[in-house]
C-alpha cells in the first residue's frame, strides 16, 4: 500500500496536488508515450500547481522522471510546496511571535497579489464586463485554493507548535481540523464580499455607459478604477483585500498556536498559562495590562485571574501581538 512505502506526511500535503495532476489524466492506464503523458499538463494545470505554491521548473523535472512510472515513484518525486515549506521549517521556532508573523505573512502576500491582479482586471474592463466576471472569477477561485492550503498546512502546523507535542492525533487533530473550517469561512466571508464589490462597480460602469451615451459624452469612470473592498467593517469602514487578510492570518496564526498551548495544558492537568511579555510603541493599553501575566485556564485559582476576564477586556484582539505560552516556555521566565 503507498501508505506503507510513504509518510502519510507527504501524501496528505501534496493532496491538492495530486488530486490535479490525477485530473489531467497523466496517472491513467492509456498506452500513451512519456512525452503524451506529459503533454496532459496543460498551461492550466501549471497555473493552479503555481496557485498552491509549487515551484514550476522544478515540478516540471519531477512530472517529467515520473511519466508512465508507478504513481508510488511519483509521490516519492514530489516536492513540497513554497507554502508548505514555509510552515515546516519554523517546526523548531523558539519564538512563537516571529513564527506567527511569518506564517501569516505567507497568505497575505498571497492575496496582495491577488488584489493587483483584480484592480488591473477592473481597470482594464470595465467596458466589458462579461470579461471582468470571467477574469475576477478565476482570480478568487484562485485565492481560494491558496487560503485552503495555506490553512491545511499552517493551522495544524502552529497548534502543533503550540502544544509542543511530536505529532498531532486523537483529539488534537480534530481540534486543529475544526480550527481550519472555522478560519476559512472568514476567507470565503471576505470572497462573498469582493463578489459584491465587484457586482456593484460593473452595474454603476454600466450606470454610467447609459448617462454618457444619452449625453453624447465620454464614459467617465472615475472613482471606480484602483479600488477594491475585501471588508466593510460595522461602522462602515473599508478595507483592502490584503489589508483585511493580513489581519485575518495573523489572528488566525495565533489563535492556532494559542488553541494548541491552551489544550496541551488541559491535558497535563496544568491550569496555569502564562501571556507572551511582548511590549511595543502602539501596544494598546489592555495588553500593556495583561502582558507578561500568569492566567488561570479554568477560571478557578484564586491567586491568578481568568483567562477568559483578560479576554473579555480586550487581550486578544484581531492583530493582538500576544499569545499563550505554557509556565516553562523556553525564555518565559
Amino acid at each position: 500500500m503507498i501508505s506503507e512505502l510513504y509518510p502519510r506526511h507527504r501524501i496528505f500535503m501534496n493532496s491538492e496536488l495530486l488530486q490535479l495532476i490525477r485530473e489531467t489524466g497523466y496517472l491513467s492506464d492509456a498506452p500513451l508515450t512519456d512525452q503524451q503523458r506529459y503533454d496532459l499538463l496543460t498551461p492550466r494545470f501549471w497555473q493552479a500547481a503555481g496557485a498552491l505554491g509549487y515551484n514550476i521548473p522544478q515540478l516540471r523535472r519531477k512530472l517529467w522522471r515520473a511519466a508512465g512510472r508507478p504513481e508510488t515513484f511519483l509521490l516519492s518525486q514530489l516536492p513540497l510546496s513554497e507554502i508548505e515549506k514555509a510552515v515546516r521549517s519554523k517546526s523548531k521556532e523558539e519564538d512563537p511571535r516571529k513564527r506567527i508573523k511569518e506564517t501569516a505573512a505567507i497568505i497575505a502576500l498571497l492575496y496582495k497579489r491577488g488584489e493587483k491582479a483584480i484592480k488591473a482586471a477592473i481597470d482594464s474592463n470595465l467596458d466589458n464586463p462579461d470579461r471582468l466576471r470571467a477574469l475576477t472569477d478565476r482570480i478568487r477561485r484562485e485565492l481560494l485554493v491558496n487560503a485552503a492550503s495555506w490553512l491545511g498546512t499552517s493551522i495544524p502546523g502552529l497548534y502543533l507548535a503550540g502544544s509542543r507535542a511530536g505529532s498531532l492525533q486523537g483529539p488534537h487533530a480534530k481540534a486543529a481540523q475544526a480550527m481550519a473550517t472555522q478560519e476559512f469561512n472568514r476567507f470565503k466571508e471576505t470572497d462573498a464580499q469582493l463578489g459584491r464589490h465587484i457586482e456593484e462597480v460593473i452595474a454603476e460602469s454600466e450606470k454610467r455607459r447609459v448617462q454618457a451615451t444619452l449625453a453624447g459624452k465620454k464614459v467617465d469612470y472615475t472613482g471606480l478604477r484602483g479600488r477594491v473592498i475585501g471588508h466593510k467593517t460595522i461602522d462602515g469602514k473599508e478595507l483592502g483585500i490584503a489589508d483585511y487578510i493580513q489581519m485575518v492570518a495573523i489572528t488566525a496564526a495565533r489563535n492556532s498556536f494559542n488553541e494548541g498551548s491552551i489544550n496541551r495544558a488541559v491535558e497535563q492537568n496544568e491550569d496555569l498559562v502564562l501571556i507572551s511579555r511582548e511590549i511595543r510603541p502602539n501596544t494598546c493599553n489592555v495588553c500593556r495590562e495583561w502582558a507578561g501575566k500568569i492566567v488561570s485556564i479554568s477560571g478557578k485559582s484564586k491567586e491568578y485571574p481568568a483567562l477568559d476576564t483578560a479576554i473579555s477586556q480586550g487581550l486578544l484582539h484581531p492583530n493582538c501581538i500576544h499569545h499563550i505560552l505554557p509556565i516553562n516556555y523556553p525564555g518565559s521566565t
